[in-house]
């Protein structure tokens, strides 16, 4: 079983949830009220997608879960002001419209969209996923965010989920 913790809004991580229907796959709500109820868990991945400026008493706790995961997925277009000091060795994904994200959206069409991977990435299986881009169709009743789509494709391509070519 893989513990995968998110630090998101309510509604993202529902959606989110929703779409990552994978019975390996355990997804995790982290927030102010959670926080200290799961810092012993032993997450593989923390996916952190809000302002961590919310959480600074949990500063250290969220260092520390970071810290004990194998991958920390990061929106790089949320002011991350107070940035957990992660151990370099821990492989660090970041996602956004930035051009600098490991993952980014390099086009959005009405029902397209563009995802573009950067860097190379190691999957679980340790095996390299490398720089390109894919087209995912986004169908017509999708509710999804643009970051939500980046998480879901993130979490597709380290888990070794079949890659959808349409939410």
């Amino acid at each position: 079983m893989i513990f995968i913790g998110i630090m998101s809004e309510c509604k993202s991580y529902e959606n989110i949830k929703e779409k990552l229907k994978n019975e390996d796959i355990n997804l995790i709500h982290i927030n102010k009220k959670s926080i200290e109820n799961i810092k012993n868990v032993k997450f593989e991945t923390i996916i952190i997608d809000v302002n961590l400026k919310k959480f600074e008493q949990e500063k250290e706790v969220i260092e520390q879960i970071c810290n004990n995961s194998k991958y920390v997925f990061i929106n790089t277009d949320i002011n991350i002001e107070n940035n957990p000091k992660i151990k370099p060795q821990k492989e660090i994904i970041t996602y956004g419209l930035n051009q600098k994200a490991t993952v980014t959206i390099s086009s959005i069409k009405d029902r397209d969209i563009l995802i573009y991977v950067q860097r190379n990435i190691k999957n679980n299986k340790e095996k390299t996923i490398e720089v390109g881009e894919k087209l995912v169709k986004v169908k017509e009743e999708t509710k999804l965010k643009n970051y939500e789509i980046l998480i879901l494709y993130i979490t597709f391509l380290i888990y070794n989920c079949p890659i959808i070519d349409e939410i």
